[in-house]
């Protein structure tokens, strides 16, 4: 491991209390500063991934019944279409409390909703990450998770594609035209 002197923690730099602005410590100090904002910053976005990812894993957790030792893809791709139904009957009980011809604000809840909606939607499209349940060993593994953050990394996950989504994208290959040349009319 390569080693460096730079300076980082403030324990480490000396007298740090009268120190010119634009001197060597100074810099030093602000470097300090901001590697320490920048991990906070990466432990919080770390541990709101996973969260958010041991809140999905419960939910499929739960959505499976116990008797099921695996699931087909045709199954998957159901059990996340209806992960991703779960908020439509509030959002349109939302939607239904505006008045026709009555121009009202929507609620903060509805536009957070919307937002949740279309954001899960376009993960779908792209690739949704969900426990695989093709494997028998990994459905056992998961049914026996506690729930515990740190042991995140013994369930496999696979990412799975909106069927739909990828057979609009893709493109459908034009019949062959077949031109005549003018040497074989003549």
């Amino acid at each position: 491991m390569v080693s460096n002197n730079k300076r980082h923690t403030m324990k480490a730099i000396k007298n740090k209390d009268m120190i010119h602005p634009s001197s060597r410590k100074a810099q030093q100090v602000m470097r300090v500063v901001l590697r320490k904002d920048r991990l906070e910053h990466r432990q919080k976005v770390r541990t709101n991934n996973s969260f958010s990812t041991s809140e999905r894993i419960l939910w499929f957790r739960h959505a499976v019944p116990e008797d099921v030792k695996t699931l087909t893809r045709e199954e998957q791709h159901a059990l996340i279409e209806e992960y991703l139904a779960r908020y439509n009957e509030e959002y349109n009980s939302l939607v239904a409390l505006h008045r026709p011809g009555k121009v009202r604000p929507k609620a903060a809840r509805e536009d957070m909703l919307a937002a949740f909606i279309a954001n899960e939607r376009r993960e779908y499209a792209s690739g949704f990450e969900i426990p695989d349940f093709s494997s028998p060993k990994n459905v056992v593994i998961l049914r026996e998770w506690d729930g515990d953050l740190n042991s995140l990394d013994r369930i496999k996950m696979i990412r799975l594609n909106d069927p739909s989504y990828v057979a609009k994208m893709t493109p459908s290959a034009p019949a062959p035209k077949v031109e005549e040349s003018s040497a074989m009319q003549e």
